[in-house]
């Protein structure tokens, strides 16, 4: 795998060595996969466990069948930042270390030799569950060339695109320099003012200061949602369907009091389930959940539009680039992004709000105000 100049990896073939055989285009994960048409099965979960509860991006589906995994011998495979904070696909044999795959990383991963490792454990008759975007999970079904496996167990997550690597360098370089130390550990998403209010956060490693700032303020995170520096395929993704090839597909249930008042608003999972083998693994891992059944389209339409919705490209995107390889980060973000005094001052309201104990107040009120935002 190559990088090019926006960061992202693209296999490149040494023809030196190519002897023309074609098994890389028939494995490639952009060819159309083939999937069942029926809807899937579809529920909102909720860990019962508060602290897992706490530390995951949603309702900590994630958590519950890696334990189920480890408990089974198993292995867990899914992304985590390595020392050098490029994010990795590596697996992990204890719940401990399945810590590491938690919270949302809004980047693209490096696979690396991870499928040649799953198909040695599936092989080896060990249980494996195997996370990741959607066309990762067709990857690793292509590499398997089409192989069932009774011992697998994939989970895909709806995808908004995924930024480049080269953008994320540069922002964490940033903010390094800004507070002076290495960044040790970042989220996309973190619960630190609350599950309604994304935030970035960054954890340095010789420093007590952290980093903790919401989408309308971290720069990052408005990048990503002004559709500028995706990868260019995700604008045609094709894996945007409601059907998957994957056991389980999850994403926020930004409303779950509404499905059921068990449910708290501390974070909650929509799960689609696409298999029988994905429907009998959820009954042995349910009981870890508050669990209700809920209405597909209704959860689509409410939390999961882009489960099938493509982005529109940024006509800015090319541009975009250019600028961010000659250009200071703090230079580009004032280019690209309203950094304007009123600007500044609303992204300031909402974290104010957290520290003087009001902003659940306003959370209320907004969603009796604006219930669809």
């Amino acid at each position: 795998m190559k990088e090019d100049e926006e960061g992202f990896r693209y296999p490149h073939v040494d023809k030196d060595k190519c002897i023309n055989c074609g098994l890389c285009e028939k494995v490639c994960p952009l060819q159309k996969p083939k999937m069942d048409d029926t809807l899937p099965e579809s529920f909102v979960v909720q860990q019962k466990d508060t602290e897992v509860l706490r530390t995951s991006t949603s309702g900590g589906f994630f958590t519950a069948i890696s334990k189920w995994a480890i408990e089974h011998g198993g292995v867990v495979f899914g992304a985590a930042f390595g020392e050098d904070m490029e994010l990795r696909h590596s697996y992990a044999e204890t719940l401990d270390g399945c810590k590491k795959f938690r919270g949302s990383k809004y980047v693209q991963s490096l696979i690396g030799d991870c499928y040649s490792q799953a198909k040695n454990f599936l092989a080896q008759g060990r249980v494996v569950v195997f996370s990741g975007t959607p066309c990762q999970i067709s990857g690793l079904y292509h590499f398997l060339r089409g192989r069932k496996y009774d011992n697998l167990v994939t989970v895909d997550l709806v995808c908004h695109g995924t930024p480049s690597p080269l953008l994320l360098r540069k922002y964490l370089a940033y903010h390094s320099a800004q507070i002076g130390s290495k960044p040790k550990d970042y989220r996309s998403r973190d619960k630190f003012y609350g599950y309604n209010y994304s935030t970035a956060s960054i954890w340095f490693s010789d420093s007590d200061k952290e980093y903790h700032k919401g989408k309308e303020s971290d720069m990052m995170l408005r990048f990503y949602f002004k559709n500028i520096c995706s990868r260019p395929s995700c604008y045609q993704c094709h894996f945007k369907t409601i059907n998957r090839v994957s056991d389980f597909t999850i994403f926020d249930c930004w409303d779950a009091p509404s499905v059921s008042s068990e449910f708290s608003s501390k974070g909650a999972t929509n799960v689609f389930i696409h298999t029988e083998h994905g429907a009998s693994v959820f009954k042995e891992i349910k009981t870890d959940f508050i669990c209700h059944p809920s209405e597909i389209n209704a959860i689509i339409k409410r939390d999961g539009v882009m489960i099938k919705n493509l982005v529109p490209v940024n006509p800015r995107r090319n541009k975009f680039f250019e600028d961010l390889n000659t250009m200071p980060l703090d230079e580009v973000e004032r280019k690209y992004l309203d950094c304007s005094l009123k600007h500044k001052v609303l992204s300031k309201i909402k974290p104010f709000m957290f520290k003087i104990g009001v902003f659940s107040l306003y959370m209320k009120v907004k969603g009796a105000i604006c219930p669809s935002k």
